[in-house]
């Protein structure tokens, strides 16, 4: 009888489990669908922006490119778990590329941890949207960004966040926003800047910044649902396994208890 007990136990949580995957896995199918068309469009957009940005400055080297970088880090993260892998191949990219003198600026309180183990220099945090980010919401994100570039206090903007590849994969990378040297693109056109490069340099860069910075904030957020969904339904599909196992089980072991006791019935009146 306590067997019986503990089987309609286990088969009680197997299935609620079962039905809480699948609730999530539902949301982030929704959330998906609005997304993934996003990242495809706008990925488009941002490396348009960029190659425009390389043609402008080209041939002018911000910095000396043989001094040491001081780099300002974003690193882009969910907030939450259940995303199977992600996480963990974020942090390892993450451990691959941080030098101690970085500045780093987080998104997503589940890298929060480790960030701040290692030691590093962590300027401020925010949370990861929960909802598709609107472009108009990056600004307080981005901002700083743009200060400690155009201050010259870094000479370097680097993203490290999960590109969306496709609903089934998604790829810790490294983007190096800026900076551009003259290495990196090559160009024959003499342009004529009015009224100068400094002018248009202090209004292209704020919007290149914010281009790059937002396709890095929507593809994580797109691989963050992607790789929920997958994990949610690889959990439903286990619970759902295991249901069937346990509920096999229970009606077996119900049957062999209803035989022993008409077996035990019949012995009785026989005697």
């Amino acid at each position: 009888m306590k067997n019986l007990q503990y089987l309609k136990r286990r088969i009680k949580t197997s299935n609620s489990v079962s039905k809480i995957a699948k609730a999530i896995e539902m949301i982030s199918v929704s959330k998906i669908h609005k997304s993934q068309e996003i990242v495809k469009r706008y990925g488009l957009y941002a490396n348009k922006v960029k190659d425009i940005v390389y043609r402008v400055i080209f041939n002018r080297s911000l910095y000396n490119e043989n001094c040491e970088y001081k780099r300002l880090v974003y690193i882009i993260s969910p907030d939450r778990g259940l995303v199977g892998n992600l996480i963990m191949n974020l942090i390892k990219k993450v451990n691959s590329y941080l030098k101690s003198n970085d500045y780093v600026i987080i998104i997503g309180r589940k890298i929060m941890k480790d960030i701040i183990k290692y030691g590093h220099n962590v300027l401020m945090s925010f949370d990861m949207p929960t909802v598709l980010p609107k472009y108009t919401e990056i600004g307080t994100m981005i901002n700083i960004a743009n200060k400690f570039f155009i201050t010259k206090k870094v000479n370097k903007i680097c993203m490290i966040y999960t590109k969306f590849i496709n609903v089934f994969v998604q790829k810790s990378v490294i983007e190096e926003i800026f900076s551009v040297k003259s290495s990196e693109f090559k160009s024959t056109v003499n342009y004529i800047f009015e009224p100068n490069f400094q002018f248009i340099l202090q209004n292209l860069l704020p919007f290149y910044l914010n281009v790059g910075f937002y396709n890095a904030l929507v593809n994580a957020y797109t691989s963050e649902q992607a790789a929920r969904m997958i994990a949610m339904k690889t959990a439903k599909d286990n619970a759902n396994d295991i249901l069937i196992y346990l509920t096999n089980i229970y009606n077996k072991s119900r049957q062999e208890k209803i035989t022993n006791e008409i077996l035990d019935l019949v012995n009785g009146q026989e005697f």
